[in-house]
């Protein structure tokens, strides 16, 4: 189950060896292809892999300063988002949980805050589109 939830976080537990493991089994898979088209696929895995190996290492020169200021900007929303859908949702049978509604201006925080990384996250994609 762990490992379910885990495959949905894409490239989140990702390493640069990880990537660099993939793309050797991608060229040798490669090589012993038997079509064209295999060889042709096979191709297109390692340059995406390539890719995703050039922005971990691109990534890493940075400071870490955004991803921990992201991190506590996030920790509010997304803990009460989560007692909301765990404890009052999903577990209400067992904790008869209810939670005070919020504010109109705490939602509009809430939602700020969760566009905000699904934003990032289009943004960071269309521009390495734009980049390639």
């Amino acid at each position: 189950m762990l490992s379910f939830l885990l495959g949905l976080i894409p490239g989140a537990f990702t390493t640069i060896n990880g990537i660099t493991n993939a793309i050797a089994n991608e060229r040798i898979a490669g090589i012993n292809a038997v079509t064209e088209q295999d060889r042709i696929g096979s191709q297109e895995r390692i340059s995406t892999l390539q890719a995703q190996r050039d922005v971990l290492i691109a990534d890493s020169s940075h400071s870490s300063i955004d991803v921990w200021l992201r991190f506590f900007i996030a920790i509010g929303p997304a803990t009460y988002l989560t007692k909301i859908f765990l404890w009052d949702k999903v577990l209400q049978t067992w904790t008869q949980g209810s939670t005070d509604p919020l504010d109109p201006n705490l939602w509009t925080v809430v939602t700020a805050v969760v566009g905000f990384y699904f934003l990032y996250s289009g943004a960071v994609g269309v521009a390495k589109i734009i980049k390639a």
